[in-house]
């Protein structure tokens, strides 16, 4: 009879863990988490990047709209939806007689922001836009503002500049990039001087 309760004793013994094998588990984990946590890193960054990288080829789609096209185009952004997307000043497919109207470009894609990645700050002409829904649209003459726009996430903050005559969004983390400042011939004098 005593042998009996003392073969339930050690197995009741049995069960629990010895300080060996916890700290083999814990040392398992530790090689788990230090392997996964920087891939993580990694796919958070690249999809900032990618972001980052629609986000000119949008600017770039505005510029070339604007400089080849006859309708009025519009840069919108939506802080519920955190979206990016290029709007045309067009005729109304529902009411073709009447009044031209804006509406999302069918040509173009939305450019979805990923979590953690903000609109920081965006300026037309110099003038800073709100945080809520604003939409920076061409001029009617043809021509169109000055455009920055400060992208901040967890890895990568950008700041992206389109200029007034430029075709092409400038980086700031572009170490060859250069900001041009447009000169007046006339009142330098240089008018009529050769290239």
């Amino acid at each position: 009879m005593q042998r009996a309760s003392c073969g339930r004793r050690f197995r009741f013994l049995r069960r629990a863990f010895s300080l060996v094998e916890v700290i083999v588990v814990c040392a398992l984990l530790a090689i788990v988490v230090a392997t996964i946590v920087p891939r993580m890193v990694v796919v958070q960054s690249q999809r900032e990047a990618k972001a980052v990288l629609e986000v000119e080829d949008l600017l770039r789609m505005y510029a070339f709209r604007n400089s080849a096209g006859t309708q009025q185009v519009g840069l919108s952004y939506n802080p519920s939806e955190n979206a990016l997307s290029l709007w045309i000043f067009d005729l109304n497919p529902e009411d073709p007689d009447g009044p031209r109207v804006w509406q999302e470009d069918r040509l173009s894609d939305v450019v979805q922001l990923p979590d953690g990645m903000v609109i920081a700050r965006a300026e037309a002409d110099g003038i800073e836009l709100s945080d809520d829904l604003w939409n920076i649209p061409t001029h009617p003459d043809g021509s169109r503002p000055r455009i920055q726009l400060d992208l901040v996430g967890a890895e990568q903050q950008v700041s992206l500049l389109l200029e007034t005559f430029g075709g092409t969004p400038i980086r700031s983390d572009d170490p060859i990039a250069t900001i041009r400042a447009p000169r007046d011939l006339d009142a330098e004098g240089a008018a009529f001087d050769p290239w």
